[in-house]
């Protein structure tokens, strides 16, 4: 029987070693620390190095799985590892390796604890919402095939974004003459949700971004790229002091960009016809560096020590929300899995 995969890499550890120098290790640099005597930079461990215990590990049917971190490494990794090999060589990229690189950029993108941070705010501002219209428009549809004497079709749960996450139960009034009742939807916000928010993006919503033109793009010289525990950004420009760093897959002139090396970063802007290979002016890489260091969530990593990076981003002393951070990401999976059984 396979064993189930526990310690759950949110960037790839083959990503990763595109800035060692042994395969093995790297320097990073930790943005929220305890106290001010903690190393600037830390010579880590890849394996080691920006993962999490049980993240995408989901309970079903009484039974711990992990098929969404197999099916990220078949479909997402794995294709990536080789083409990652070519642009490390410079050599031309044909149509395949552009979509796995796309494929790549777009699973860092959702599946790291930001995301989930973030995916879960916005679900609470805008589910309540949507799910109250949708439960009124589906009661008129109703209404209409009730008149209309036609039969309803049960859409597949598993096949929409919210899967198995969605619960909807009908009640009836047998004691109301008019035969009322009422209708309850309870949506779980939580791992499970985001784990099959993933799987139905990557494998829906994903086509926008492979419609763009991209290219590979190297810094300014003497310069290098670094990364983060969120390599992606999506940056919505207008100057270098009104500028925001959410941006769409889809979204008109909003730039799209991850490191693949020190020397090489995938790039988009959405609507433009950019060559497939550019070199950035220092100003140009500079601004750049910024938006990568300031996506970050709590790592940034780098093949040697860059001290550029305290002014980039400065470390944060919080001794209590750094133990209280500590502890929510240990307890994960037993908060997670306690709601997933409920």
């Amino acid at each position: 029987m396979t064993q189930t995969s526990r310690d759950n890499h949110f960037i790839p550890q083959f990503y990763l070693r595109n800035w060692s120098d042994d395969g093995k290790h790297i320097w990073a640099y930790r943005i929220l620390i305890s106290h001010k005597n903690v190393p600037e930079w830390e010579y880590r461990s890849i394996e080691k190095t920006a993962y999490l215990r049980d993240l995408y590990t989901t309970y079903m049917d009484e039974k711990e799985i992990d098929d969404y971190e197999r099916w990220l490494g078949e479909e997402i990794e794995n294709p990536a590892i080789n083409t990652l090999k070519k642009v490390l060589k410079n050599n031309p990229l044909n149509s395949r390796d552009w979509e796995s690189l796309i494929m790549l950029l777009a699973a860092q993108d959702i599946r790291t604890p930001l995301s989930y941070l973030e995916s879960i705010e916005r679900w609470g501002k805008t589910f309540p919402e949507i799910l109250q219209s949708s439960v009124e428009k589906s009661l008129e549809r109703y209404q209409q095939y009730l008149q209309q004497n036609r039969g309803i079709e049960s859409p597949d749960q598993k096949e929409n974004f919210c899967g198995d996450n969605l619960k909807v139960e009908v009640n009836r009034d047998n004691n109301s003459v008019s035969g009322g009742g009422y209708v309850k939807v309870d949506l779980q916000l939580g791992r499970s949700l985001w784990v099959q928010s993933q799987k139905w993006l990557l494998s829906n919503t994903v086509k926008a971004l492979k419609f763009h033109k991209w290219s590979i793009v190297r810094p300014s010289s003497g310069y290098s790229w670094f990364t983060s525990d969120h390599p992606v950004v999506k940056l919505n420009f207008n100057d270098e002091n009104n500028y925001d760093l959410r941006g769409g897959w889809g979204s008109e002139n909003t730039d799209i960009f991850m490191p693949l090396s020190p020397k090489h970063l995938l790039f988009t802007q959405i609507g433009s016809d950019i060559p497939e290979k550019l070199k950035l002016s220092s100003k140009e890489t500079k601004f750049f560096q910024k938006c990568i260091a300031e996506r970050a969530l709590r790592w940034i990593f780098g093949k040697d020590r860059l001290y550029v990076i305290n002014k980039l981003r400065p470390r944060h002393i919080d001794p209590d929300l750094f133990k209280r951070e500590e502890e929510q990401w240990e307890n994960w999976n037993l908060y997670q899995s306690g709601a997933e059984k409920s």
